[in-house]
């Protein structure tokens, strides 16, 4: 058996494999509750069955730019491959954890499409708000690895951190409110979980009245069902956002082959972003409309798609 794991901000999950299918169920521990990464895995492997391991494939919800550490973004916390390797008995490998859910991206059975025309076998990008905003590309590149034909080559990417483009007047009267309160906005300043709440106390600021103490599960659960005006404003404004981000996108990679939207957020409020402006910032391209709208927008329903996407990178990565 083999390990693969999905380490984000908020939870980390863990799930064995064979040969690219995940067996048994996954095993979920709140990440945020540990101040080292080798009392996270130690945690782990004490959780799953005691098969000794062959290979661990850890996706972690930060940029690795080394093969021997990575570390979480909005939690600071640092996963380093000798010591993962040693708590975990077996060859370790890390990954983005973007870069890990798009290798999922042609095995996903569980998806809603939001306009476009049927999705293509051609260049598809990856986005998706969840504890932050993570983004990928995926190339179709047939190739054969070790007598095995593999079809797509996915480029990592920390496009999340790109700069915020307001697209109406109310967006740049925020982005004001937001540049006072943050050294730097971003597109996942706004669009994650936290990025609701900066949301949130921006829209309540331009309203003029002090921002309530609501997660992102509240502000998304009153902006739903209406029950509260700056929460609603603040929850169509997120999926604008989402909209604008996904279409620069789109034109950035030639995404002609979708726009797969991943993460925990948007999969959860389906109805609401259905009837939001979504769509309509996406194909708001300007001289590139007519490029943009034939392409489908799919969100991701899978229950753990960060699980599978680790267990065909590990296919993928155990060929080369």
């Amino acid at each position: 058996m083999d390990l693969v794991a999905d380490i984000g901000a908020t939870n980390a999950r863990f799930q064995l494999c064979l040969n690219g299918v995940l067996q048994g169920e996954p095993s979920i521990l709140p990440t945020q509750d540990y101040q080292s990464g080798s009392a996270l895995l130690a945690d782990a492997r004490k959780s799953l069955p005691t098969t000794s391991l062959g290979t661990a494939l850890l996706a972690v919800a930060g940029p690795v730019t080394s093969v021997d550490q990575a570390q979480i973004t909005n939690t600071g916390l640092v996963i380093n491959r000798a010591d993962a390797s040693t708590v975990l008995a077996c060859e370790t490998r890390l990954v983005n954890d973007f870069f890990a859910l798009a290798h999922g991206v042609p095995h996903f059975s569980q998806l809603e499409q939001l306009g476009g025309e049927p999705p293509l076998p051609l260049t598809k990008a990856l986005l998706g708000p969840g504890s932050g905003l993570g983004m990928a590309t995926l190339i179709r590149l047939s190739q054969v690895i070790a007598g095995v034909t593999s079809e797509w080559q996915v480029l990592a990417s920390e496009g999340g951190h790109a700069d915020l483009a307001p697209g109406s007047h109310l967006e740049a009267e925020l982005w004001g409110v937001l540049m006072q309160q943050h050294q730097h906005v971003s597109w996942e300043t706004v669009l994650s979980g936290r990025g609701l709440q900066h949301l949130y106390a921006a829209m309540c600021s331009l309203w003029g009245m002090q921002p309530a103490d609501l997660s992102p599960a509240d502000i998304t659960n009153l902006g739903q069902d209406m029950s509260d005006p700056v929460c609603h404003q603040t929850l169509e404004t997120f999926c604008a956002l989402l909209g604008a981000a996904a279409g620069n996108l789109a034109v950035t990679v030639a995404a002609r082959g979708g726009v797969y939207i991943g993460g925990g957020i948007v999969s959860r409020m389906l109805d609401f972003v259905r009837a939001s402006q979504l769509r309509r910032r996406f194909e708001e391209r300007g001289a590139m409309a007519d490029f943009v709208k034939p392409i489908p927008i799919m969100v991701v329903t899978e229950s753990e798609p960060g699980l599978i996407g680790a267990a065909q990178c590990l296919q993928v990565s155990t060929l080369t």
